[in-house]
Order: structure tokens, then sequence, then C-alpha cells
């Protein structure tokens, strides 16, 4: 009988799993970068990181489709003043990569 409702419990659960949606982003600068990623609606943050020059990562994995605000920053080897980044995501399935520019973090959405 246990058997019967372990098996029952692991097909249902694989029968009723979905696509799950993650964020992905990539450092393609030369120094590193500090974020979050909050929801629009509330504002609330989820995830913040820091990322080194080449590093990737996948945040918010099973997320349902959100509309994301990810808020990026230079986090060393900067001697001017430079902007916090701040970009909408329409989806939160996505891939990012932050580009160095003149005027600072540039995002690329994929």
């Amino acid at each position: 009988m246990k058997k019967l409702i372990v098996t029952i419990f692991f097909i249902l659960s694989i029968l009723t799993a979905g696509p799950a949606a993650a964020v992905t982003i990539k450092n393609t600068c030369d120094f590193p970068v500090a974020g979050s990623l909050r929801y629009q609606e509330t504002k609330v943050i989820f995830a913040q990181f820091r990322l080194i020059p080449g590093q990737k990562i996948h945040l918010g994995k099973g997320l349902s489709d959100n509309k994301l605000i990810l808020r990026t920053i230079p986090d060393a080897g900067i001697e001017k003043a430079t902007p916090i980044t701040t970009t909408t995501l329409d989806s939160s399935d996505c891939y990012i990569e932050l580009k160095q520019t003149d005027n600072g973090i540039e995002t690329s959405i994929d």
C-alpha cells in the first residue's frame, strides 16, 4: 500500500510539472557587478547578486510569468560615480548580458 501511494505521488508530480521560468544573467564587463531582482508590482526584492567578470547565474527558478525590475551597479574599480542601471523585464524567463560602456552598464536581453 505504501509503495502504491509513493508511486501515485511520483507519477502525479511528473504529470503536473510545467516548464520552470528562470532569469539567467551573465557579466561580460571587466569588473564585478552587483545587483538585485525585484517584482515590478510590489517592489519586493527576491534576489541579490554579485557577479565577477565572466560569471553566469540562474535566478528565480520556478517563477510564474511576472514583470521584474533588474537594478545593477559596478561593484569595484570605478573612480567616478556611476549611476544605477534599472531595466524592466516583461518576462521572468530571459537571458541577460551585462556589457561595459562609457556610460556604465548596458543590459542586453534575449
